[in-house]
């Protein structure tokens, strides 16, 4: 997709020279315009956002869903890792272990409702999980969570002292200053168009190009770059839903239809 923009781009920027006069040299009469269109799925990000909308009569990019492709670059990364480090997982690590505790609790007693002691005595199971083995297992949990943040921090302390823009960095880190991040020059070329999951089915969008201009973190960021996985099941799901057809493929005959 990116080769194919670059060249659509050579070809059009040439100049129309009909060849009227015989005079004229070989190389002159050869230059001849020619009208490119090209239609990119999951295109990278190679062109700065007034060159990609210069593009827009001949080049149109087709991006699904999470594809991390044409929201990559350089300062997209560096943003990422910047939110990774800053990103505080445990409150959602420990909302993760107690809603698996609950789940056990219901599992073995039969109901999401813990057991009352009268009636924990007449239950037929020999293994029972109350409110306070929960809290117990999360005051664990909350201070393994604590240990690590906290040796993590200090062996990020020590390895980072060598370096000046790190120091910057972290210092800044701990007094709760926002830390600048750095802003995407290139984006996807042409007209995008976005392809999603909107939770019942696909939607599409005509988009800006600067639509994506940041890395979207998802399990499926990967996959919809892919052939098989990405693009050619969300076309699938689309088509699905278009025709009203849960069997359509694109083998059958339901194009014709």
């Amino acid at each position: 997709a990116g080769a194919a923009t670059i060249a659509a781009m050579e070809w059009n920027s040439k100049p129309f020279n009909p060849k009227t006069n015989d005079n004229e040299d070989d190389d002159t009469k050869n230059e001849i315009q020619i009208s490119a269109h090209a239609i990119g799925f999951g295109c990278p990000a190679l062109l700065s956002q007034p060159l990609s909308l210069v593009t827009k009569a001949y080049i149109t990019s087709v991006i699904a869903d999470s594809d991390f492709i044409p929201r990559m670059s350089g300062a997209t990364l560096v943003n990422l890792l910047l939110d990774v480090r800053t990103f505080d997982y445990r409150r959602q690590a420990e909302r993760d272990v107690e809603q698996a505790l609950r789940e056990l609790q219901g599992r073995f007693s039969g109901s999401s409702t813990p057991l009352l002691p009268s009636a924990k005595s007449k239950s037929k199971l020999a293994f029972n999980i109350d409110e306070d083995d929960i809290r117990t297992v999360m005051g664990y949990v909350h201070s393994g969570l604590e240990k690590v943040a906290t040796s993590s921090s200090s062996v990020e302390k020590a390895t980072t002292k060598e370096q000046r823009d790190d120091d910057i960095l972290v210092e800044k880190e701990e007094e709760g200053e926002e830390v600048d991040k750095m802003q995407p020059v290139l984006f996807p070329p042409g007209e995008c168009i976005h392809f999603y999951r909107d939770g019942s089915g696909i939607s599409g969008a005509y988009v800006p190009c600067n639509f994506f201009n940041e890395i979207d973190i998802s399990r499926t960021m990967i996959e919809d770059h892919l052939i098989s996985s990405g693009y050619r099941k969300i076309f699938l799901n689309l088509m699905r839903d278009f025709h009203k057809d849960d069997h359509f493929s694109f083998e059958s005959k339901g194009m014709d239809k």
